[in-house]
């Protein structure tokens, strides 16, 4: 009975350390390829929020029912064509160009998978 107790015990003490834990989020695409970026503190800083907002509104929109596909395409599209407007801003010349080539790589990545 007081193995049973013990275990029961190290049961809810585990539970409870896994649900206080912070929970990690995926990062997005966006997100990896700017860490490739050698961006400054302040850019960091700046870029930030502005991706985790990017991911927060295209992550609504799959689970919004009330869209077709090719509605939920087409906002997705809009929001990451303002997410890359304030990219841009914030971003060197060098940066951005070297954002698009790993763009381009990835692209290229995914076509030889199919």
């Amino acid at each position: 009975m007081r193995t049973v107790a013990c275990v029961l015990l190290a049961l809810i003490w585990s539970t409870q350390l896994v649900a206080a834990a912070p929970q990690r989020t995926a990062r997005s695409q966006v997100q990896r390829l700017v860490d490739q970026l050698d961006l400054t503190a302040d850019q960091k800083g700046r870029l930030d929020p502005i991706l985790e907002e990017d991911a927060k509104q295209v992550r609504a929109l799959r689970t919004d029912t009330t869209l077709s596909d090719s509605d939920r395409r087409k906002k997705t599209a809009e929001i990451r064509s303002a997410t890359n407007a304030k990219i841009k801003s914030i971003l060197t010349a060098e940066q951005w160009k070297k954002l698009e080539q790993l763009r381009d790589e990835r692209k290229q990545q995914k076509k030889q998978k199919k």
